[in-house]
């Protein structure tokens, strides 16, 4: 019954990971059929044309000193590494198929470890009680 309790103590204790631990680099949004925005998902900037690019990466450049830049087209989306140490500058594009990352169903990481945790203990729970009954 020891053992139980404390495999149910470390589950608690596996869920009480803030979400602080998972801290992400700062992501900003531009789209070639924007017109105005404040560079989040649901606002991007404009970036129909080089120069609205090149103002896309200035603004990031203003905010933080990293960050990543998703310019979301027809088909897919440039994912930008814009730093800032003195002089603004993308150090690397690439380019993928489908929607930026993050941009579906928002479940915070505490929530998901909480899922995973709770199914790991009824399992765990599971296993035990088959055993008892078996061996008893």
């Amino acid at each position: 019954m020891k053992k139980l309790w404390v495999i149910l103590s470390l589950l608690v204790l596996i869920t009480l990971i803030p979400a602080t631990a998972f801290a992400q680099t700062p992501t900003y949004y531009c789209s070639y059929t924007a017109t105005t925005g404040n560079g989040s998902y649901t606002s991007p900037w404009p970036c129909a044309n080089q120069t609205q690019l090149s103002d896309a990466v200035a603004n990031v450049c203003a905010a933080t000193t990293y960050g990543i830049l998703y310019q979301i087209v027809s088909n897919g989306y440039y994912r930008h590494v814009v730093e800032s140490n003195g002089t603004c500058v993308v150090t690397n594009t690439t380019f993928y198929y489908g929607f930026p990352p993050n941009t579906g169903i928002a479940l915070p990481t505490p929530a998901l470890l909480g899922i995973a945790a709770a199914l790991g203990g009824l399992l765990i729970a599971g296993g035990y009680l088959f055993y008892r009954k078996r061996y008893a």
